[in-house]
């Protein structure tokens, strides 16, 4: 199909093919297994995958220099104080300057977190430790054995109820650390169009990978 792809060899069980946000194609396979083998094997799927992320790319590039914010897109003008209209959607910036900006996204995130993390805690009769932001590179959020919880600052780029299943969801690996059927059945049970979250989501991230704002935000 005049694939590029990369071949990583390690002592796995299970050969993989792993696709990055940006389209790269990486063979995951134990040694011996022929390369070949496996996309003609996987073919239907990464033709199908390749074909999202450049649906996304054409969907979204055209707004690659405008900020994602809960689900809408704002323009960013120069202005002389700090303002994000929603009626509007635009952010008025001093100086042009990102990291006032990403000061504001970052307390909206702990407002809201600190907030609803201790809700669903609550509501779910769990604990945890504490509650980071930081940006994640493959995660919208992240839950540790020892009951951390991490939170990637781009969520703030979804709507308000995608970050809400983000959050019952790592807030539910506090009693269900790994994937297991009771896990689902935890999380269908507080917010039951999770499959339809899950594909927003991933066509959420692949809007990131193409935004300008938010990729600069991860060198400020």
């Amino acid at each position: 199909m005049g694939l590029n792809y990369t071949v990583i060899r390690r002592p796995v069980k299970y050969p993989r093919v792993e696709i990055s946000p940006t389209g790269e194609v990486k063979l995951v396979l134990p040694p011996g297994v022929d390369p070949e083998w496996l996309i003609e094997k996987k073919r239907e799927w990464i033709e199908k995958k390749l074909g999202e992320i450049e649906n996304a790319r054409k969907k979204f590039l055209p707004f690659s220099k405008m900020l994602l914010l809960n689900g809408e897109f704002y323009e960013i003008v120069k202005g002389e104080e700090f303002r994000v209209n929603p009626k509007f959607r635009v952010v008025l910036l001093p100086g042009n300057d990102l990291r006032v900006l990403k000061k504001w996204l970052r307390d909206q995130l702990r407002g809201e977190l600190d907030f609803k993390v201790r809700l669903f805690s609550s509501i779910l009769g769990v604990k945890y430790r504490r509650v980071f932001i930081r940006f994640q590179r493959t995660k919208w959020a992240s839950c540790s054995e020892s009951g951390n919880l991490s939170f990637n600052l781009m969520l703030m780029a979804l709507p308000e109820e995608l970050r809400d299943y983000v959050i019952i969801h790592e807030v539910a690996h506090l009693k269900h650390l790994r994937h297991s059927p009771g896990f689902w059945e935890l999380v269908r049970g507080y917010y039951p169009k999770y499959r339809e979250a899950q594909k927003k989501l991933r066509e959420y991230w692949l809007a990131l990978q193409c935004n300008d704002v938010w990729r600069k935000f991860r060198k400020i």
